[in-house]
């Protein structure tokens, strides 16, 4: 397909400040936004049957204006909890339609991304604890996808997209330099863009409580039946809403540190040192020092960190 308009495509990943993007996107003089529905339906699923040119009325439009074609899913990353099982597909599909395009990929260090996707695969309807999320039960078979650690290897994401759309196509920035040196992150963003998107410093989303993400997620495995949870007999559908319901009673937060630091102790046991190595192959891909932003545990500042963070007794409900 032959494009007449610049179109900027923004992948995610998931749990990097992609909303706050999205709406600037949408409202952006410049900038003809396609909705995150019609980009899911046209690139996401559907195996079998894919338009090799979705969007041609919109690109038009873009044209006729004067405006960039801009899209914006984090589902395009494949989603997490089924391992990105989709993501090569979905990149090809990408390339295919519009061969010309520019990416956007966020990513973010990896035990803190496991920790916050995690209270999201909850309230998406997931029943697994914290250990099963991260463990294969049956790795030996996959006759399912599930969440694997190698999804988080961000230099195989980047490498996929550099190969589709060349190097030069690709802008991949940590998260962490939008929430530490916001001014920096924008100013890459608009140089990549070549528009002034007038970005404020709005990644100010709260944590879930979790003592009733928990419960949701006990909910979730036993008696609910959910797309992520299907052996229960309740149909619960999608949980956003109450967990966020059950956020608001009075002492939500009282185990919040408990079960935080139980989470932390988790997810280093099973992650220490596996994202080493792809994170050096990251810094070189991008040609950016992730040091400064903990990808590495090992540093000063990352010791610092951990050590400033008490571990406190288990709890057995995570």
């Amino acid at each position: 397909m032959t494009q007449s308009t610049p179109t900027f495509i923004h992948i995610g990943i998931h749990k990097t400040g992609s909303s706050t993007l999205q709406q600037k996107f949408r409202t952006h003089p410049s900038m003809y936004y396609v909705e995150r529905a019609d980009v899911r339906n046209a690139f996401i699923g559907h195996l079998l049957d894919f338009n090799e040119a979705p969007f041609q009325a919109e690109t038009e439009r873009a044209t006729e204006q004067g405006k960039a074609l801009v899209m914006s899913h984090e589902r395009l990353t494949g989603y997490p909890a089924s391992g990105g099982f989709d993501r090569e597909i979905i990149a090809a599909r990408l390339a295919k339609a519009f061969p010309d395009a520019k990416i956007l990929v966020l990513f973010r260090e990896q035990s803190r991304w496991i920790k916050s996707f995690y209270q999201q695969y909850v309230a998406d309807g997931g029943g697994l604890t914290l250990k099963e999320f991260l463990t294969n039960p049956q790795p030996q078979i996959y006759k399912l996808p599930a969440f694997e650690l190698d999804y988080l290897n961000y230099h195989k994401l980047v490498s996929l997209y550099h190969n589709n759309f060349g190097a030069e196509n690709v802008l991949a920035l940590p998260y962490e330099l939008m929430v530490q040196d916001f001014d920096s992150f924008t100013t890459r963003l608009n140089a990549f863009f070549g528009f002034d998107l007038q970005l404020e410093n709005e990644v100010t989303n709260r944590s879930r409580p979790l003592m009733p993400l928990l419960f949701m997620r006990f909910v979730n495995g036993t008696i609910g039946n959910t797309q992520l949870s299907p052996g229960g007999f309740v149909p619960l559908g999608y949980l956003k809403l109450a967990t966020k319901l059950l956020g608001k009673i009075p002492g939500a937060r009282s185990m919040d540190k408990r079960i935080s630091t139980r989470f932390d102790r988790l997810i280093e046991e099973k992650i220490e040192g596996y994202y080493d190595e792809s994170n050096g192959d990251l810094e070189a891909l991008i040609g950016m020092d992730l040091k400064p932003f903990g990808y590495f545990p090992d540093t000063i500042e990352a010791q610092m960190q951990k050590d400033s963070s008490p571990m406190l007794g288990e709890t057995s409900i995570i």
